[in-house]
């Protein structure tokens, strides 16, 4: 689908026809109270139209997540949005099969609030928009009857979305786009949780969906793949410890979010750049934007693994190899000089064993992840020695 993986704004969200329900509070144990149902859209005006649109194209470019539906949580949100999609219902008939389901998936700790549902577009395609909004103690709802059909007065909505008197607590959005074969598909974000995460009654009670791409997995693949792609890329041994300490040292840092088109063009040479995208593509590693969680790799960040022809191996913290107290010198002939400027503290015997040397003639190996020493799995490869391989095993010319 065009621009799914790949959206990183939603200023073609607009915002068509609204309405508005309460949601009480439903205490655990006790039968829900029930539903203020409107009956008909809201009044909105340009101005209230306008401030709904910026907000929600806010949210959702700051901490929108693909979500996708999951058959097993029993949701009956999704069956409403396909029917909505596709004609076979209207905005008052979804929007309160949509407030029954929110009140039904709350818990005793969640609070009382409204449910806005918006028939909306998205990139011209037909959307449902859904948000949950939480307005200031004490302001009362204002109904009114319009054609003889109950709805909001137009000053409460202001009230609602021109002021502070309210806040935006979850959405979610649906558009035709997402309307595959393998499940709906659509995004969510919670401005109240940390990060991108969304609240699991919101996504799983209620959305009856589950995130696309966990950020613990897409860390982990964005990892794994930039070694990869050193280790089969490249023989020049200081270009390979550049490019994974900077993924490292990029992994380790503050920063929520990792953007890999910025990795790319802060730190690897420009000819290298869209072999690198390429590859990620291929690995299905996303080249924009996500949220960052190193719970799966912490393990493998505060390490680097160098592998060298002879059998030798050195691990060493990724400050040493920062501060110069260890240094990876290539000679240009397939050769690599690693000096270590630091105190012995102690030698033993039956140290792990690294692979031992390959005979002359062999063709040199790239390490798979299964190779390496448990905690140490930030890896360096040195390839075998060119002086050592015959013509017919030698590896591709280095790139620098």
């Amino acid at each position: 689908m065009r621009g799914w993986a790949v959206r990183t704004d939603f200023k073609d969200l607009v915002v068509e026809q609204a309405i508005v329900h309460v949601v009480p509070k439903h205490a655990k144990n006790e039968e829900p109270p029930p539903l203020q149902l409107s009956q008909t859209f809201c009044r909105l005006d340009e101005d209230v139209r306008a401030e709904l649109q910026g907000k929600l194209r806010e949210v959702f470019a700051r901490l929108g997540r693909e979500v996708v539906e999951d058959p097993e949580l029993k949701s009956p949100l999704p069956d409403a949005v396909r029917a909505f999609l596709g004609g076979g219902q209207d905005l008052v008939e979804v929007s309160g099969e949509l407030a029954h389901a929110l009140r039904d998936s709350q818990n005793g700790s969640s609070s009382a609030g409204l449910l806005l549902v918006a028939a909306a577009r998205l990139d011209g395609q037909r959307a449902l928009l859904m948000v949950k909004l939480e307005h200031e103690t004490g302001m009362q709802t204002n109904e009114i009857v319009a054609d003889g059909l109950r709805t909001f007065a137009m000053q409460y909505l202001d009230d609602l979305l021109l002021t502070q008197k309210s806040k935006v607590y979850k959405v979610a959005l649906f558009s035709e786009e997402g309307l595959v074969e393998s499940g709906l598909q659509g995004w969510a974000a919670d401005p109240q949780q940390s990060g991108k995460e969304v609240a699991r009654f919101f996504l799983e009670k209620f959305l009856g969906c589950r995130h696309q791409n966990d950020p613990r997995e897409l860390t982990r693949r964005f990892h794994d793949t930039v070694m990869t792609w050193v280790n089969s890329r490249f023989t020049d041994s200081v270009v390979r410890m550049d490019y994974v300490m900077a993924a490292m040292v990029e992994l380790q840092s503050s920063t929520p979010e990792l953007n890999p088109t910025e990795f790319r063009e802060a730190h690897l040479q420009e000819v290298h750049q869209p072999d690198f995208t390429a590859f990620l593509a291929e690995n299905d590693v996303p080249i924009h934007t996500f949220e960052k969680n190193t719970e799966l790799i912490s393990n493998r960040l505060e390490k680097m693994r160098v592998d060298l022809s002879n059998g030798a191996f050195l691990v060493a913290p990724l400050e040493a190899v920062q501060d110069g107290t260890v240094l990876v010198e290539d000679l240009g002939d397939g050769r690599t000089v690693v000096t270590i400027t630091s105190k012995v503290t102690q030698t033993s015997s039956g140290a792990a064993a690294g692979r031992r040397p390959k005979p002359a003639n062999a063709t040199p190996e790239l390490p798979s992840q299964a190779e390496m020493i448990p905690g140490l799995e930030s890896v360096m490869v040195i390839p075998a020695q060119a002086a050592q391989a015959s013509a017919g095993n030698e590896l591709p010319t280095a790139q620098t």
